[in-house]
């Protein structure tokens, strides 16, 4: 009777991840059919099979950028956010836990407000700044950007966890001598892999797929990420439409990959988030 019901409840949980996967399938089928197959079969089933468009995106049209462009941009972007984010939200999280009660709710209620404040609001603030600084067309400053943007989640989901962290182990470091940053990087960080994880791989989905702000602050086609150029291959590919659908599958690839081999670690995140104490 418990497998039955264990059973009954993966269903609508196999349903969902099936109706959410179909876009995808339907995608990657058309990426190999050319122009006048993607019209005979709409659905991608029936055509000949081609490899073409994936050459085509990957290359860009001439005078343009392509994926392999985008792709390296978008590395560089959540390599600077990734840095910025844990290298600021880990001890801003951790720290905060040992404040008095009353400064630690200011601390995690101005934070908590930075995450219901819609993006929408900050592309006109941030294009001033980058374009007083001359920093429009940059990856690295866009992707400072995104670790700055995300640390509100960050901190709050770490912080759930730095609560409830052994005192004990700390105790025992001051004891034996180490201050209290020691014992942050070399006791602290060692038992928290798991969690930072999570919220690194969080904060990763966000940077990927972000173009709202990138499309305004990079410019230079040689400068966009993947979701930016994405963006830009309905105009380049007006009248073709197998490389946007190449492009399309290839953009989603990696980050399909990265959630299969660690998506324990993003619900492990997204659990430790839901407690705001």
């Amino acid at each position: 009777m418990k497998k039955i019901q264990a059973v009954a409840a993966q269903i609508p949980l196999v349903a969902w991840t099936t109706i959410a996967l179909i876009p995808f399938v339907f995608i990657t089928l058309l990426a190999f059919r050319d122009q006048k197959d993607i019209f005979a079969y709409p659905l991608g089933f029936g055509g000949d099979f081609t490899l073409e468009n994936f050459a085509v995106a990957w290359n860009g049209p001439a005078g343009g950028a392509g994926l392999g462009v985008y792709f390296t941009n978008t590395l560089i972007v959540a390599v600077a956010g990734l840095i910025v984010n844990l290298g600021a939200g880990l001890p801003a999280a951790y720290f905060s836990t040992l404040l008095p009660e009353r400064l630690r709710k200011i601390f995690l209620q101005l934070f908590l407000i930075g995450t219901i404040i819609p993006l929408i609001l900050l592309v006109v603030p941030y294009f001033q700044i980058f374009d007083m600084l001359q920093l429009v067309s940059n990856p690295v400053a866009l992707g400072v950007t995104y670790g700055v943007l995300s640390l509100p989640t960050t901190i709050l989901v770490l912080h759930s966890f730095f609560v409830d962290f052994p005192a004990e182990l700390t105790e025992a470091a001051a004891i034996d001598g180490l201050g209290r940053w020691a014992s942050f990087w070399r006791i602290v960080v060692p038992l928290s892999i798991g969690p930072m994880v999570g919220v690194g791989l969080l904060a990763l989905v966000f940077m990927w797929g972000e173009a709202q702000l990138g499309i305004v602050l990079l410019q230079a086609a040689d400068s966009q990420t993947v979701p930016v150029g994405l963006l830009g291959f309905r105009g380049m590919f007006f009248t073709t439409l197998g490389p946007i659908f190449a492009g399309l599958a290839l953009a989603s690839l990696p980050i399909i990959i990265v959630y299969l081999f660690l998506h324990r670690h993003i619900t492990k995140g997204i659990a430790l988030g839901g407690v705001f104490r």
